[in-house]
C-alpha cells in the first residue's frame, strides 16, 4: 500500500517555504514545520491547510527533533541573520544532523544562484556582504552532500521577483520610496528573476523524482530581463508607467563602496549571474512563470507597495 511521504519544510510561512509545502500538499504528500509562532497569520493559514507545526525557531533542538521525527524528507531552506553570518551555517548543520538522525532519505537545499559564480571563480569583493554570504551558502551544500543522506539535490535560486513587494522590498527600499535603483548593473546585463512557485516547482520535482535530481546543483531562474525592463514592468502593472528609473554606477563608484555594500547591489558580479542559468533545460523541467505574469498575480501586493 503507498504511503505519502512525509516532508520537513523548513521557512514554511516564508514565500519560498510557503510554496514548497502547498505544492506538496496538493499531491497529497505530509508537511511538518517548525515556526516561531504558532498564532502568526501565515502560520494559522498553513495548520489550517494542513501543515503539521511544531512551535520553537532553528536554535530550538528539542521543538526540530520533535517536527523532524518521522520524516523521510527535508527541505533545506534558511535566512541569514546579518547580526551573525555564521548563524544560518551553525543551524544548518544542526538541521541535518538531527534529520539524519531521525532517518530522513532525501534532502533538496535552497541557496543562491551565486554559489555557482563562486565555483566559476567569479570574483566578489573581499570585504562585501555577499561574499561572506556565499560562503556560508557554499558551506550548508557542502554539509548537506557530506551528511551523506541517500539522495541530496542543490537548488540555486536567482534574484526574487518578489523583491519588488512588500516586505522585501524593505531590503531595496529606493525602488519604492525614490522610484530608483541604483545599481551595479550595467543597462544591458540581465537580471535572472525568479518566482518563488517556480523554486518550489523545481524542488517538488526533485522530491517526486529522487533518483533523476540526485547530487544535481541546479540554477534557477524565471525571466531574464535587464533592470530597465524590470522597472518598466513594474511600474506599468502597478498603474505608474515609466516612473521607475535605473541608475547605473561606475566601476569606481562600486569600488568606493567597499564594505558598506550590505546588499547585492554593489556586487558587479550581478552582471554576470544569467550567464550561469540554463534556461532551456528548465524550461523542460517544469513551466516557467514570466515577470508581467507574476506581477499580474501579485497586483494587490504591488499596488500596495507603490501606492
Amino acid at each position: 500500500m503507498f504511503s505519502a511521504p512525509t516532508v520537513f519544510v523548513c521557512s514554511a510561512t516564508g514565500s519560498q517555504g510557503g510554496s514548497v509545502a502547498r505544492q506538496l500538499l496538493s499531491l497529497n504528500m505530509i508537511v511538518r514545520s517548525t515556526t516561531r509562532n504558532i498564532k502568526s497569520p501565515a502560520a494559522v493559514e498553513l495548520e489550517v491547510a494542513s501543515v503539521h507545526f511544531t512551535e520553537g525557531d532553528w536554535d530550538n533542538v528539542d521543538a526540530l527533533r520533535a517536527g523532524i521525527s518521522g520524516c523521510d524528507k527535508l527541505y533545506l531552506c534558511l535566512l541569514p541573520n546579518f547580526a551573525d553570518l555564521g548563524c544560518e551555517l551553525r543551524q544548518a548543520k544542526s538541521i541535518l544532523k538531527i534529520a539524519k538522525a531521525a532517518g530522513v532519505k532525501q534532502v533538496v537545499v535552497s541557496t543562491s544562484l551565486g554559489v555557482t559564480q563562486l565555483d566559476a571563480g567569479v570574483q566578489f569583493h573581499p570585504d562585501s556582504f555577499m561574499k561572506m554570504h556565499l560562503t556560508n551558502k557554499k558551506a550548508i551544500e557542502q554539509a548537506a552532500l557530506e551528511a551523506s543522506f541517500e539522495h541530496c539535490t542543490i537548488i540555486r535560486p536567482g534574484f526574487f521577483m518578489a523583491n519588488f513587494l512588500e516586505p522585501k522590498i524593505n531590503r531595496y527600499p529606493e525602488v519604492r520610496d525614490n522610484g530608483t535603483w541604483t545599481t551595479c548593473m550595467t543597462a544591458s546585463s540581465k537580471l535572472p528573476l525568479v518566482d518563488h512557485e517556480d523554486i518550489a516547482k523545481v524542488a517538488v520535482e526533485s522530491f517526486q523524482k529522487p533518483e533523476e535530481f540526485d547530487k544535481r546543483e541546479i540554477g534557477v531562474a524565471s525571466d531574464l530581463l535587464t533592470v530597465q525592463e524590470a522597472l518598466d514592468l513594474v511600474a506599468e502593472t502597478a498603474g505608474k508607467p515609466g516612473e521607475l528609473k535605473a541608475v547605473f554606477m561606475t566601476d569606481e563608484e562600486v569600488e568606493n563602496m567597499g564594505k558598506k555594500q550590505l546588499l547585492m547591489n554593489g556586487e558587479k558580479a550581478m552582471r554576470t549571474m544569467a550567464d550561469y542559468i540554463d534556461m532551456e533545460s528548465l524550461r523542460k523541467m517544469v513551466e516557467l512563470t514570466t515577470f508581467k505574469e507574476f506581477l499580474v498575480r501579485e497586483k494587490e501586493v504591488l499596488t500596495e507597495t507603490f501606492r
